[in-house]
């Protein structure tokens, strides 16, 4: 072992409690942004209503000839769609970088 003393990566970036509420709420809002412009831009092109069939592809290839798919709720075939735009517009999101992602570092802190 080295008889060096060990160097703190992190002595001296201490926040305060309101600085960590305020960084936090800017990266959200940086967040809840990038995924309505991502959901705006996949409601426009391809849509909806494209993004379902592209998705239910596979499943409908492997359904027997003549069958469908069919809606189990009245709100479904509005509601299927919606949700699947908006985690697309989530994923698309995340993967631009705006949502931030979590790590752990040693001695148990959270680092972004």
């Amino acid at each position: 072992m080295s008889d060096t003393p060990s160097h703190d990566e992190l002595a001296g970036t201490e926040q305060p409690f309101v600085q960590h509420l305020i960084e936090l709420r800017d990266r959200l809002v940086k967040a809840a942004i990038a995924v309505l412009v991502a959901g705006a831009a996949l409601s426009i092109y391809p849509g909806p209503a494209e993004l379902y069939d592209l998705l239910a592809a596979p499943l409908v290839a492997q359904l027997p000839a003549g069958a469908t798919l069919i809606a189990t709720s009245v709100i479904s075939p509005f509601l299927v769609p919606l949700k699947i735009l908006l985690m697309s517009a989530f994923f698309a999101g995340a993967a631009g970088g705006a949502v931030p992602s979590v790590g752990i570092c040693r001695a148990g802190s959270v680092f972004t």
